[in-house]
C-alpha cells in the first residue's frame, strides 16, 4: 500500500510538472528585461487608484497580458496577467515595425543605405522580368517605410503570402493597386522587403545588424525573431521583447534617440519618422484620434495629448506622451481574428483614456 502511494505521488509530480511546462510554453521565452528604477506613482505625480483601476480593468477583460507604465524614466506601476512576467518575452507583433524604423535611420546614417530614394528593386534584379508592371521600377525605400508601394491591404492578402515558398518574390509579383507613392496601404510584407535589403547593404542579418547598432547599445535584446523561407529576419513582424525591453524604444525617440550621451538613432531621422505623411481626415479610432502614419510609428492624439505609437496586432502598444513624459506599454493575445484583434486594441486604448493619462495630476 505505501509503494503503491508512493507511485501515486510521483505519477501526480509528474503531471504538475508537464502542467506547468506547458503553461510556461504558451507564454512565450524567459528573458531577461531591462532594469528601469521604480518609484511610487504620487512620487512621479500620477494618482495610484487611478492606476489600481486600469489593472482591474485589465484584469477583467482577461485578454490583457501586461499593463507597464513608466513616467519621468520610474516604472510607476506595472502588472502581469495569464501567467506572464516581466521577463516573459511577448510576441509583439507590428511593433517590430517601429524597431525596424530605427533600424533605416542607421542603416542611412552609416550610408549603408544611399538614399531613401533608392529603387526597391535595384536590390532585387532576380524578381525582373519582361511583364513586369513598369510602375514598380518606380517604388523607392522611402515608399516601403511610408507603406506606399501600392499593394493591397494585408487583411486582403496576408495568409496568401505567408504560405508561399517565397515571401520575396510574392510581394513584388502582387497587382498594384494605386501608383507608388499615392495611397497609405498597410501591409507588412512592404516592409519585409525593407528588412532583405538592410541585410544586403549592410552584411549583415537584420538580428545581427539590429543587436549591433541598436539593442545592444540601449541594454536589450530581442530573445526571439522569426526568419522567412530564404533565411531574411521578418522585417515588421513576430518580434519577442519583454515589455520593459519594448518601452527602451518609447524612451530613446522621447529623448530624440540620445541616450547616456550616444545619439544611437539620429534624432533628425526621430524627427521625420515622427512626421505626419498621412494628413488624413477625421481620423479617429476609439480613443485615438487624429491619426496619421509617419516612418513605421503611428501618430495621434489621446485626450487631447500628442502620442506617437508602436502598434502590434491585438493589443501591443508602445504609447508614447511627449509632452507629459509618459510611456505606456501593453501586450495582450495576438491569436485572434480580424474584427476581435480591433476589438481588443481599441478597449486597450481606452483604458489608457480613462484611467492612465489621467492619473497625471501636475
Amino acid at each position: 500500500m505505501k509503494q503503491f502511494t508512493f507511485v501515486i505521488r510521483i505519477l501526480l509530480f509528474l503531471v504538475l510538472l508537464f502542467v506547468i511546462s506547458c503553461n510556461e510554453d504558451s507564454v512565450g521565452p524567459e528573458y531577461t528585461s531591462y532594469d528601469w528604477p521604480v518609484s511610487s506613482p504620487e512620487e512621479q505625480e500620477m494618482d495610484s487608484q487611478l492606476l489600481s483601476q486600469a489593472f482591474t480593468a485589465a484584469n477583467n477583460i482577461g485578454y490583457v497580458d501586461c499593463i507597464l507604465i513608466i513616467r519621468n524614466g520610474y516604472i510607476v506601476g506595472e502588472r502581469y496577467f495569464n501567467n506572464y512576467n516581466k521577463n516573459t518575452a511577448h510576441n509583439v507583433k507590428s511593433v517590430s515595425k517601429s524597431f525596424l524604423s530605427a533600424l533605416a535611420g542607421i542603416a542611412l546614417r552609416d550610408e549603408h543605405l544611399n538614399s531613401l530614394n533608392s529603387k526597391m528593386l535595384d536590390f532585387f534584379p532576380e524578381y525582373i522580368h519582361r511583364s513586369i508592371d513598369p510602375r514598380k521600377h518606380d517604388i523607392t525605400i522611402r515608399h516601403l517605410l511610408m507603406m506606399r508601394m501600392g499593394i493591397d491591404h494585408e487583411r486582403n492578402n496576408y495568409e496568401q503570402i505567408y504560405n508561399t515558398p517565397n515571401w520575396l518574390k510574392t510581394t513584388i509579383e502582387l497587382p498594384l493597386l494605386y501608383d507608388p507613392g499615392i495611397k497609405f496601404s498597410y501591409n507588412t510584407f512592404q516592409t519585409h522587403l525593407l528588412s532583405a535589403i538592410m541585410t544586403m547593404v549592410s552584411n549583415q542579418s537584420t538580428l545581427e545588424f539590429a543587436r549591433e547598432k541598436l539593442l545592444h547599445p540601449i541594454n536589450i535584446d530581442v530573445a526571439e525573431w522569426q526568419q522567412c523561407p530564404q533565411g531574411y529576419y521578418f522585417g515588421g513582424n513576430n518580434m519577442y521583447f519583454t515589455p520593459r525591453n519594448m518601452a527602451r524604444l518609447g524612451y530613446l525617440y522621447m529623448h530624440d534617440g540620445l541616450l547616456e550621451g550616444n545619439q544611437i538613432v539620429p534624432a533628425n531621422w526621430v524627427q521625420a519618422s515622427l512626421t505626419n505623411y498621412t494628413n488624413f481626415s477625421n481620423s479617429n479610432w476609439g480613443n485615438l484620434h487624429n491619426v496619421n502614419y509617419g516612418y513605421l510609428w503611428w501618430l495621434g492624439e489621446i485626450n487631447t495629448h500628442d502620442v506617437f505609437l508602436a502598434i502590434g496586432y491585438g493589443g501591443q502598444f508602445v504609447i508614447n506622451f511627449p509632452e507629459l513624459n509618459l510611456i505606456v506599454v501593453t501586450t495582450a493575445e495576438s491569436n485572434l481574428d480580424w474584427d476581435t484583434a480591433d476589438r481588443h486594441e481599441r478597449y486597450i486604448l481606452k483604458i489608457v483614456a480613462d484611467y492612465i493619462e489621467p492619473a497625471i495630476q501636475d
